[in-house]
């Protein structure tokens, strides 16, 4: 027996090991646990405090919705035809203005604490940093990029008050539809004052050739007055009946009336001038008169369905910004995610801690064990001894293994607490599980 166990004390260490040995690396942990506990501590407890103390930034936004024209286009044309994605960009150009933002920065005391370290270009660069605009278009050609059509439009701002971020959203929700009313009534305005300007100048060009017109039957025709009685005749009675249909200021009605004031002129011819009577500058004359009557009716209905778009415009029963959902004050914080910062934290302190190990057993050339002695040293001379732990270092053991536990339970606990204040109650937790616990009961 005695042979034997010392057969076995001097069995040499085999040098060539293959494969990993846990216990090997436990002991390691076991020697530098406080090279791991150390850092963990530290960049947990760092990750935590940031967690909690980030300042949260809350989210308000509201809706805005494209409306479509009320009044059929059938019967009433708008006179602004710019797409709803070109006419919202216009918009937001406009409302996004320097002078806009920085009123609503004076005027809710925004940045109060950065006043003093930044320029106003720089804080002009924050709100709109903080501004939120997003566009919810409908694909109506089925995937084609050109065919998308906006159909509502979120306008939104991050702040770390919630009740700024409430007011400054519901403040750009008003501008943009003030924006658009203004927009819309302008181009309709100036439209019905270019058709406008436009008969009146067609109306001057007919007055002066019907004036060549009549100047020149007054020098060459003698016998105007049987040949216009007949005309003059047809004309008041198409007067008599236009007048009843549309009013006095109509371009019609003002047509008829110098037409019939022009053959009246003439009813008392002046002799005749010798010659020829030229008969195709009056041939000229009349077709330049039928040219201008022509454009002026056309003109004058134009002018009449821009007046229409007016109205449609100034009534707001055209297309049309409307409120689709007001901006609410927000209940939670769309950042930091506290719950991800303490689980990156958590990785993170684990990370440190194993690294604080590599890097001490890195530049650590003490020889801890068998394997170590084996690659300075013959394998053959050397024999394995069961290490014998004293007292003290079984309490030191016992002690670490005791720390380790309170830090764990500490650990614990800090969970527990921040799943509390920053993700759900405990109570409600536990309710939850209850409830699931009691219905895999009755269902099983």
């Amino acid at each position: 027996m005695l042979q034997s166990d010392r057969s076995h004390s001097q069995a040499p260490v085999e040098s060539d090991e293959i494969g990993l040995d846990p216990s090997y690396y436990l002991g390691i942990l076991r020697k530098r646990i406080y090279y791991v506990i150390i850092p963990f501590v530290l960049v947990l407890a760092a990750g935590s405090a940031a967690a909690m103390l980030w300042p949260p930034t809350y989210l308000s936004e509201g809706k805005l919705l494209v409306e479509s024209q009320q009044i059929p286009v059938d019967l009433v044309r708008p006179t602004v035809t710019a797409g709803s994605k070109e006419r919202i960009q216009v918009i937001e150009q406009r409302v996004m203005t320097r002078d806009n933002l920085l009123a609503i920065m004076d005027k809710y005391q925004m940045f109060a604490d950065q006043r003093d370290k930044l320029s106003r270009t720089e804080l002009l660069d924050l709100m709109r940093e903080n501004t939120l605009i997003k566009p919810i278009e409908l694909d109506q050609s089925r995937g084609r990029t050109e065919g998308l059509s906006t159909i509502a439009l979120t306008v939104g701002f991050t702040d770390r008050r919630p009740d700024v971020a409430t007011k400054v959203a519901n403040e750009l929700l008003t501008l943009f539809l003030n924006e658009d009313v203004r927009n819309r009534t302008n181009r309709a305005m100036e439209t019905t004052k270019f058709l406008a300007r436009e008969v009146q100048r067609l109306e001057n060009e007919l007055g002066s050739v019907e004036a060549k017109i009549v100047d020149f039957k007054r020098k060459n025709v003698t016998a105007l007055p049987e040949q216009s009685m007949p005309q003059l005749a047809t004309l008041k009675a198409e007067l008599a009946q236009k007048s009843s249909v549309y009013s006095k200021t109509h371009p019609e009605v003002l047509r008829l009336k110098r037409q019939i004031a022009s053959l009246e002129q003439v009813a008392t011819p002046a002799p005749a001038a010798p010659g020829a009577i030229d008969t195709e500058a009056l041939d000229g004359l009349m077709a330049q008169k039928a040219s201008i009557q022509k454009n002026l009716e056309t003109a004058a209905q134009k002018l009449s369905a821009g007046r229409l778009g007016e109205t449609l415009e100034r009534d707001q029963f055209a297309e049309r910004l409307q409120v689709l959902e007001q901006a609410v004050m927000p209940q939670k914080p769309i950042k930091p995610n506290r719950i991800k910062i303490l689980g990156l934290a958590f990785a993170a302190a684990a990370m440190a801690g194993l690294a604080g190990v590599f890097a001490v057993e890195l530049f650590d050339r003490t020889i801890r064990g068998s394997r170590d002695l084996a690659s300075v040293a013959d394998a053959h001379l050397i024999v394995s001894i069961p290490y014998i732990s004293t007292k003290r270092e079984l309490g030191r053991k016992k002690g670490r293994m005791a720390w380790t536990l309170v830090l764990l339970l500490v650990a614990i606990l800090a969970a527990l607490v921040a799943v509390h204040f920053f993700w759900r109650p405990l109570e409600e937790i536990w309710t939850i599980l209850l409830d699931r616990l009691l219905a895999a009961r009755l269902l099983g």
